[in-house]
């Protein structure tokens, strides 16, 4: 690929990518939660509650202290999202005030998110261009054709945080700047995810066997770094938890010390490797050895030397001797490294190997531009067959694989009938003669909160029927409020649930498709009635 244009034009592929995802599935599944809510928090009420509030939860507009979940996270994430959406609320007041938009606002948020994964992942190719010319643009390229990438690229995770700042670790490491490659794996490990330890373990090793880092200085960088991030992390979730934390200790304390994330589902060992890696790089995965290996070379050899054996009646001899390229040994076995180590931990998810997919897409992006290269060779040399088919394979891989991305996101899209089902309840609301200060009582089953319902998706709510207040009841989050739905029923008005049959006074008013399957030989995504909109019919004969 041509550099600088490819570049600008890969760039704004992934960039158009990730958009789109984000324009398809706006809405939010339970792991996003807390970030998404934290986020909302602070966009709308700031830092003060915290700073001068009382001790009461009950009394508290933060939803963290209502719900606040199995293990704290921390508020640096959502801190920078808050902050740079009121830096645009702001630019933007002498047009509108989009915090009286709250799904502008929530989208706004996850914009704000994917333009930072943009900028990382546009660092990190720049730094790979240095190092192997045109390989940039392919990892941009692959990258923008590949599911997972794309598609959590703005979904307010740990995880996803900590992603930038491994790209840019991962850019720096490329670039020979290892203190700070160093530097940004220890801020994200102490801030956003402690299990990125093992990458820094792996990662760590082969500095220190290569000499690029002595073991004084990583005791510098990993002291000085991590007291830096706690001195940033402790303060701030502290005054939001309303007690003393350092957030991810807890979490690493809660899931590697007493071992309970087992307790949301084992897999396999092998599991990341036969299933999770094949998944998010779907056939590109295939252009990985061609990084390392020069398979195409040798083969290209291999036919000049029967071409010439067979012209000249003798025979052929096979040398094996360059077929490994070590350069890139140095990226890979790390990487690989770090998901090994993982999968002893027998509770396994995608997310949890995010920092392996780029070093991986870096080197599946070397193969292919060294296809190309020896596809297109220099003018005067001999164009082989070999290298063309292979170059071509390589080529269909990256296509093949943007079907399938494609495929899973139309998929995804029927994920989030919470977030419909709330959308469709505040259309009808507002489609009503509602006396002024009506009161609704709305209750929202685990189902529901989990797939797609958000703070942001209640205010929206709220602002599209001004002169009604809505009171929002959520059970099940929590051990303490699972009693809840029992034993307030009687005042709900309104309910979204997985049941129909909630109870005999309420009838179905809107039923949303959800739990999307994908049937491959009719090539169409199957969905079932996955949430109920229930009103209680003597509210709707009241008012109909």
């Amino acid at each position: 690929m041509e550099t600088s244009r490819a570049f600008g034009i890969c760039q704004c592929l992934l960039f158009s990518s990730f958009l789109l995802d984000l324009t398809l599935c706006p809405h939010s599944k339970v792991e996003e939660s807390f970030q998404l809510q934290a986020t909302h928090d602070l966009i709308y009420f700031g830092i003060r509650p915290a700073l001068f509030g009382n001790d009461d939860s009950s009394e508290t507009p933060y939803d963290h202290l209502q719900y606040p979940g199995v293990v704290p996270r921390s508020f640096i994430g959502p801190g920078l999202l808050a902050s740079i959406c009121t830096v645009l609320r702001l630019l933007l007041l002498p047009v509108m005030d989009i915090a009286q938009h709250p799904m502008m606002m929530q989208f706004l948020s996850r914009f704000c998110l994917l333009s930072i994964l943009v900028f990382s992942w546009s660092q990190f190719a720049r730094a790979l261009d240095k190092k192997f010319r045109g390989a940039g643009a392919w990892m941009l390229l692959l990258t923008a054709c590949q599911f997972h990438m794309p598609f959590y690229a703005s979904r307010m995770l740990p995880n996803v945080f900590a992603l930038a700042m491994v790209l840019n670790s991962y850019a720096a490491w490329i670039d020979a700047n290892v203190s700070r490659a160093a530097t940004l794996l220890v801020v994200a490990t102490a801030i956003f995810r402690c299990d990125l330890l093992l990458l820094l373990g792996s990662v760590g090793l082969v500095w220190l066997i290569t000499k690029k880092l002595s073991i004084v200085q990583a005791l510098k960088i990993g002291v000085a770094s991590g007291a830096i991030s706690l001195l940033l992390t402790i303060p701030l979730d502290s005054a939001l938890w309303q007690r003393l934390l350092w957030a991810e200790g807890e979490v690493f304390y809660y899931n590697a010390i007493l071992g309970k994330s087992s307790d949301w589902g084992t897999s396999p060992w092998h599991w990341y490797y036969s299933s999770a890696l094949p998944k998010s790089m779907l056939l590109t995965v295939l252009l990985v050895p061609f990084s390392f290996l020069r398979i195409v070379e040798y083969l290209m050899g291999l036919e000049r030397r029967v071409r010439k054996a067979s012209s000249s009646s003798s025979s052929v001899v096979v040398n094996l001797r360059g077929l490994l390229d070590r350069q890139w040994l140095e990226y890979l076995l790390p990487v690989l490294g770090f998901v090994t180590l993982y999968s002893f931990l027998a509770h396994k998810e995608v997310r949890f190997i995010f920092p392996a997919i780029p070093m991986l897409n870096a080197l599946a992006a070397v193969g292919i531009q060294r296809l190309s290269s020896l596809a297109f060779p220099a003018k005067g040399k001999e164009r082989m067959l070999i290298a063309s088919l292979a170059f071509y394979c390589g080529l269909f891989c990256i296509l093949a694989s943007l079907i399938g991305s494609l495929t899973f996101v139309a998929v995804s899209h029927q994920n989030y009938p919470g977030g419909d089902a709330l959308l469709r309840l505040s259309v009808h609301i507002s489609n009503l003669q509602l006396p002024p200060s009506t009161e609704l009582h709305v209750h929202i089953d685990v189902a529901s909160a989990m797939s797609g319902v958000s703070l942001f998706g209640q205010r929206a709510a709220e602002a599209q029927t001004k002169d009604v207040n809505w009171i929002f009841h959520k059970s099940g989050y929590e051990e303490e409020h699972s009693l809840e739905a029992s034993a307030g029923r009687e005042i709900f008005t309104h309910v979204l649930s997985e049941d129909a049959n909630f109870s005999p006074d309420f009838h179905v008013i809107d039923t949303i498709q959800g739990n999307p399957s994908l049937n491959l030989r009719k090539f169409r995504i199957h969905t079932t009635d996955a949430i109920y909109v229930l009103e209680r019919i003597d509210w709707g004969q009241q008012y109909r």
